[in-house]
C-alpha cells in the first residue's frame, strides 16, 4: 500500500521540481493562479493545494499529477509504447542518430511563451 504523503512533502516536492524546471516563484505562482505568497505557503506545506491547484502545477512543469506524490528517487512505470521508444532507442547503435531524435522529441514538447 502506497504512504500517504503530507502536505509539506507534496509542497517539498513542488518547490523541488518548480526548480528543477527553472520556474520562478513569481512565475510558477502566475502559471497556477495563485499569488507568490500562497504559492510559498505551497512550498512551504503551510497551506494544501486543492486537485485544481495541483493540476495546473503539474501542467505548468510538464509532468504527471502522480509526481507530487513521489519521492525523488521513485520514478512512474513505463507504459507498453514508452518502453518500446526507450528499448528502441537505446537500441540505435549510431549516436548521431540517437541525438537527432532526442532532439526532435524535445522540440516537440517545448510550450510556446
Amino acid at each position: 500500500m502506497a504512504t500517504i504523503r503530507t502536505t509539506e512533502q507534496i509542497g517539498k516536492r513542488l518547490k523541488e521540481l518548480r526548480e528543477r524546471a527553472k520556474i520562478s516563484q513569481e512565475k510558477m505562482a502566475e502559471l497556477v493562479g495563485v499569488t507568490r505568497g500562497q504559492l510559498l505557503k505551497y512550498e512551504s506545506g503551510k497551506n494544501m493545494m486543492n486537485s485544481e491547484k495541483l493540476q495546473l502545477a503539474a501542467n505548468a512543469l510538464s509532468v504527471p499529477v502522480q509526481e507530487f506524490f513521489m519521492s525523488g528517487e521513485e520514478v512512474l512505470p513505463l507504459d507498453t509504447s514508452e518502453k518500446l521508444l526507450l528499448d528502441s532507442y537505446r537500441a540505435i547503435p549510431n549516436k548521431d542518430v540517437q541525438e537527432s531524435i532526442l532532439k526532435i522529441t524535445t522540440n516537440a514538447t517545448k510550450h510556446d511563451g
